[in-house]
């Protein structure tokens, strides 16, 4: 019983405790970014600009070969993009977006959109970078802005 009580203790000493700071080696030090090779899926937005995105609906992101996009597109929601590393260059894709009308002026759709819709696009925008989070997200950053995504 003695020696049972014994090895109970050495083992609590040696055993790291919560106070303990994280060192460069330990995990909770360490933050690794993974430089995805596609980005390419189906995404729902967990956060825009560090913030989470917190509504009572959610917004779908589609990533292809070559755009990025979520509705209403017609409002201009589309971008190509290409990535190289983890630079990632993103333009708004013309065919999308208000549209010459006859005779002048422009054509567009007529849905209304969330100010986190649009704070989405600005982000999207800015963006020049692309790594996989710890958690397995993708995050598209730059500009000050960013944009968490989780495949669905």
């Amino acid at each position: 019983m003695r020696a049972a009580l014994l090895l109970a203790a050495l083992l609590a000493a040696c055993a790291p405790t919560a106070e303990e700071p994280a060192t460069e080696s330990s995990p909770a030090a360490v933050e690794e970014w993974v430089v995805p090779a596609s980005i390419v899926g189906e995404y729902r937005v967990a956060g825009i600009d560090g913030e989470p995105l917190e509504t009572d609906f959610g917004i779908a992101l589609s990533i292809t070969q070559e755009t990025i996009g979520y509705e209403p597109r017609c409002l201009g929601f589309a971008w190509t993009y290409s990535l190289e590393d983890e630079r990632v260059q993103i333009q708004r894709d013309p065919a999308y977006g208000p549209q010459p009308a006859p005779g002048g002026g422009t054509v567009t759709c007529l849905p209304a959109v969330s100010p986190q819709h649009r704070a989405l696009a600005d982000a999207i925008d800015a963006a020049e970078e692309v790594r996989r989070t710890p958690a397995n997200a993708v995050e598209l950053r730059g500009g000050g802005h960013s944009v968490t995504l989780f495949s669905q």
